[in-house]
């Protein structure tokens, strides 16, 4: 995924009176670090990242050349009115590789991290086949779908129709799709003369696939030691289901999510003149859910093209990671949510906000991304104590 970022260093820090060099590397490595946290925040929920912060960045984010591939552009180092010196880098991110970097830290770890998108979709589709009849073709069975689907449904996951559902053409993430042999066991009673039938499973296969990928995640062929037998074939395709069912785990499909960001059309209107509207546009980059941010042609009202990590609706994406951070930075709610079409979410700049002690403080005040941060991240930036009060 090609993602944007934006890295600070503050000047102040004493480690920089002698070494410029050092200033301008770290301020370098920090807009990688923060490609890679951008990464995380795709896959992680707010509240399990920020928890997790410190082992999240001396496991993962400090790793930074392990996942970015190709830069596309890295700007130098610029000293901000804000007294940080920052620079904006944009490359393209391996998130598949930090997603399975973060699946060994959680088993190495033994953290539960709470995965964003946690509630992928799964289709279902059980076939039984005769297996005293090898040419007939196997026939659905609604009853070791519902088991499994009742397993699914226990992890906290939607099953889905195999078809697309109506209005979402996305359908399911993954499907599951098995097939079982069954063979019928009959006895005569010497004494009676009757006929006893059971049934018992002579062979099953079982396999998983990202819908979007086409990657097998998962894919197992069974032949039981032993035949247990049943006592009827709905008995037996009951037991199918529950054996199905014990071949997946939550987490199988939580490490396979896909996962993409949403992009939303803000549409700002209000703002006082083209320095607001290009201060703003700053902001966005540095925001952990903005993966990416163009800017519109100096037009009213403004328009910002983003690509965000949320799975909430559009209009809670923009006010929670996108308003909430500017305003907390303008101490006041200058940012307004309006009407949502789509992906179009609009926003009003509130008229009393047109002052130019707010745009100092816009320019002077730490970056909104910073605002609302892990205070790890905060501490590990800003080493002024009267800046950091300002985060508060």
């Amino acid at each position: 995924m090609l993602i944007s970022a934006v890295g600070f260093a503050d000047p102040t820090d004493p480690r920089y009176a002698n070494d410029k060099a050092l200033l301008q590397a770290d301020v370098r490595s920090d807009s990688k670090q923060q490609l890679v946290e951008k990464a995380l925040v795709l896959l992680l929920d707010r509240k399990s990242l920020a928890s997790n912060y410190d082992v999240l960045r001396s496991r993962l984010m400090a790793r930074p050349a392990d996942f970015i591939g190709t830069i596309v552009r890295e700007e130098q180092p610029q000293l901000g009115k804000d007294g940080l010196m920052s620079a904006t880098t944009q490359a393209v991110v391996n998130v598949k590789a930090v997603q399975q970097s973060l699946n060994q830290l959680s088993r190495d770890e033994r953290i539960d991290l709470i995965r964003a998108n946690g509630d992928p979709r799964v289709a279902v589709r059980i076939a039984v086949r005769d297996a005293d009849q090898p040419d007939a073709p196997p026939l659905p069975s609604s009853i070791a779908e519902n088991v499994l689907k009742e397993r699914i449904k226990s992890f906290g996951f939607r099953t889905w129709s195999d078809d697309a559902a109506a209005g979402d053409n996305r359908g399911a993430d993954f499907i599951v799709t098995g097939e079982a042999s069954v063979k019928r066991l009959s006895t005569r009673l010497a004494a009676s003369g009757l006929v006893i039938t059971k049934y018992a499973l002579s062979s099953w296969t079982v396999k998983c696939a990202n819908r979007m990928t086409g990657e097998e995640i998962y894919f197992n062929t069974t032949l039981p030691q032993g035949l247990a037998s049943f006592a009827s074939e709905e008995e037996a395709l009951r037991v199918i289901g529950g054996r199905v069912a014990d071949q997946f785990s939550r987490d199988l499909f939580l490490q396979h999510v896909n996962v993409s960001g949403r992009k939303i059309a803000l549409v700002v209107t209000g703002m006082p003149d083209a320095t607001w509207e290009d201060l703003v546009a700053r902001e966005l980059l540095g925001l952990p859910a903005v993966i990416s941010a163009h800017v519109g042609p100096p037009e009213r009202p403004r328009v910002y093209e983003l690509l965000v990590s949320a799975s909430d609706a559009a209009s809670d994406a923009v006010a929670a990671d996108v308003l909430a951070p500017l305003n907390a930075k303008l101490s006041q709610s200058c940012f307004t949510l309006g009407a949502v079409e789509g992906a179009r979410v609009a926003v009003t700049f509130e008229v009393q906000c047109a002052d130019p002690t707010l745009r100092a403080r816009l320019e002077t005040n730490p970056p909104a991304g910073l605002y609302g941060a892990p205070p790890a991240r905060q501490k590990a930036i800003i080493k002024n104590p009267d800046t950091l009060r300002k985060l508060v």
